[in-house]
């Protein structure tokens, strides 16, 4: 065969085979995700897995800091030394995923900074409070020329919700520093939410950010880990 002819065949061939893995991809449902990824439901709503702990094995200590891992200093928003004894693992990462079923990420607050980054699936609308009290909504998703953002940094301090506005589910990934620590975390009630509204100048959206108020927020989080279930 004629080289010239045998490398346009091949490149042929693979560009077909590229594509058709893209269209492969593209097709994949929630469940899919959620089967291939070991995800199981999480305490804000949706379902997740931790990949990666600095110096740990993931999902090893439920969420907390393995003393026996990469450590740093961590303080508070207001400056002070974190609770047992102010370490935490250097960083986290978790691989994130909202649903139909489950479409709501809860309105909770973390001192850590954390980073989304949009995988897959449809986009997600989030609405942040920010440690300075001003109100911003995000949209993270794959439409950049609509304004959406495939990378949204939350700064520690700030409080947050998300929720599926359309399509099937949405794929994210979370990237946390200090390593995310439930320690650090709290669910916000529906006094802390109105005031919030008040002070970021938004009382009107009150009625709708609301929603987004877990009804039974958990304080203890080991059943996630000891008890996996993939509804949430």
């Amino acid at each position: 065969m004629d080289p010239r002819v045998a490398l346009v065949t091949a490149a042929t061939a693979a560009a077909a085979w590229f594509l058709l893995r893209r269209v492969r991809c593209t097709q994949l449902t929630a469940s899919d995700y959620i089967k291939a990824l070991d995800l199981i439901a999480h305490p804000e709503g949706g379902y997740f897995r931790e990949t990666f702990r600095a110096g740990s094995t993931a999902m090893a200590s439920k969420g907390k800091t393995d003393k026996g891992g990469d450590l740093m200093a961590a303080k508070t928003p207001a400056g002070e030394p974190r609770c047992d004894g102010g370490e935490r693992n250097v960083l986290t990462s978790i691989y994130y995923c909202l649903t139909r079923d489950s479409p709501r990420q809860w309105w909770a607050n973390n001192m850590s900074d954390h980073i989304h980054y949009w995988h897959a699936g449809s986009s997600l609308t989030y609405h942040i409070v920010h440690p300075d009290g001003s109100y911003e909504r995000q949209v993270l998703g794959p439409n950049a020329v609509l304004g959406e953002t495939m990378q949204l940094v939350v700064r520690g301090g700030s409080f947050k919700c998300a929720h599926l506005e359309a399509g099937d589910f949405v794929l994210l990934g979370e990237g946390v520093a200090p390593g995310f620590d439930f320690r650090d975390f709290n669910f916000v009630t529906a006094p802390e939410l109105k005031a919030l509204a008040v002070s970021a100048g938004v009382p009107a959206r009150y009625d709708h950010l609301k929603s987004f108020i877990k009804d039974l927020p958990e304080s203890e989080f080991d059943d996630f880990y000891d008890k996996p279930t993939t509804r949430s």
